[in-house]
């Protein structure tokens, strides 16, 4: 069985507003430390795991493009001794726009990473600075200008819509903006007020007002008619892509596939299991270097697994694959569907159900959420 691979790199020279992954403050000192304790648990996991093969490799964060290449590279060494990393395959990594530089790009190239990820978000610069983003348009331009003259094959951008204070004016320029960049892969992200961030503050204080529902809705029709015209396919919620540049390593979470996560908070999903490392990095490294993994399992199990599994499924453009449910839970699909909102939903053409899947419409995916809240028993 084959395994996604996610590295968590928890950290970053400042802290956005909106953000709520884990991270810490950038220090040499604090990411030696880390890299050491990375060792440890890159190890365990391949005992544990062992004869698996690695399909993709997925680097996020934080910051990873603040990351020491050279201490990088000793660990995806150490990866590439104890895993059998498949030939060619898509290895994704976070750059933050301010953070990338020719020699920096041209190095992790070198290394492996085929499909550098920009945090795009916004091309407004009082929206950037709502957000607490340090990068400016100038940064954005040059980010994708050498990772188009540096031949990397593939590479995606994300965005941000539903900022407070964002008008319609603001989301065309965006649109518009991001889609001149010609990036194969775009994610359209919904900002979401995370509660304890600086961002849920202001709200809650009163000196921000997040947009109403019905005006991000339209946010997000927008955004997706405008891609559908500019050549992308959206197969996932928030993902558009030119053929062939669909982010594998996501769609492995969708679809339920296994994967490893490594570092401070990283998640792993391994035989309908799914385990938690803890969100500090002094917990996890003193777990690893008492040798213990530090990955607790939570305490869900088949119900919950086949619930996520509709869930996740419904969120891609092909939909849940009634073979494969069936062949990973012994049950038949429809038996765990509420039938009467099923029946609703497919006469009303949100919901189309074919021989071998069942998905959304186009008009579905617009209402995702309440029609999984709907389908489920």
């Amino acid at each position: 069985m084959s395994l996604g691979l996610y590295l968590h790199f928890p950290f970053c020279r400042n802290t956005c507003s909106y953000c709520d992954f884990y991270k810490e403050l950038h220090s040499p000192e604090q990411e030696r430390a880390f890299f050491s304790a990375l060792e440890i648990e890159t190890r365990l996991a391949a005992e544990q795991l062992q004869d698996r093969d690695i399909r993709t490799i997925y680097v996020g964060g934080g910051t990873p493009s603040l990351s020491n290449l050279e201490l990088f590279a000793r660990w995806l060494e150490q990866v590439r001794g104890l895993f059998h990393v498949l030939r060619g395959i898509e290895f994704s990594f976070e750059c933050n726009p301010e953070s990338v530089s020719v020699d920096g790009l041209e190095r992790l190239g070198e290394l492996g990473v085929n499909r550098p990820v920009f945090g795009v978000q916004s091309f407004d610069k009082k929206l950037l600075k709502r957000l607490g983003r340090r990068h400016n348009v100038h940064d954005t331009h040059q980010s994708v200008y050498l990772a188009n003259a540096l031949s990397f094959a593939t590479f995606g951008v994300d965005q941000i819509f539903g900022i407070p204070g964002q008008t319609g004016k603001m989301l065309s320029t965006d649109l518009d903006a991001i889609v001149d960049l010609q990036a194969p892969h775009i994610s359209y992200y919904h900002l979401t007020v995370e509660p304890g961030t600086p961002l849920a503050e202001k709200v809650d204080a009163g000196k921000l007002r997040i947009p109403e529902a019905d005006r991000v809705a339209a946010f997000y029709r927008a955004g997706c008619e405008f891609f559908a015209e500019a050549g992308y396919k959206r197969y996932e919620i928030c993902s558009f892509a030119k053929p062939g540049h669909e982010c594998k390593h996501n769609l492995g979470y969708w679809e339920g596939e296994a994967y490893i996560g490594l570092g401070p908070a990283a998640h792993s999903f391994v035989g309908e299991q799914r385990f938690y490392n803890p969100r500090s990095i002094d917990e996890w490294a003193s777990a690893l270097h008492e040798g213990n993994h530090p990955g607790v399992p939570d305490d869900s199990g088949p119900d919950e697994r086949m619930t996520e599994a509709i869930m996740l499924g419904l969120r891609i453009s092909r939909g849940i694959d009634r073979a494969r449910f069936a062949e990973r839970f012994d049950c038949d699909l429809d038996s765990r569907l509420n039938s009467q909102q099923y029946e609703i939903l497919v006469k009303a053409g949100y919901l189309i159900s074919e021989p071998g899947a069942l998905r959304l419409s186009d008009e579905g995916f617009y209402l995702a959420d309440e029609i999984a809240r709907r389908l489920l028993k």
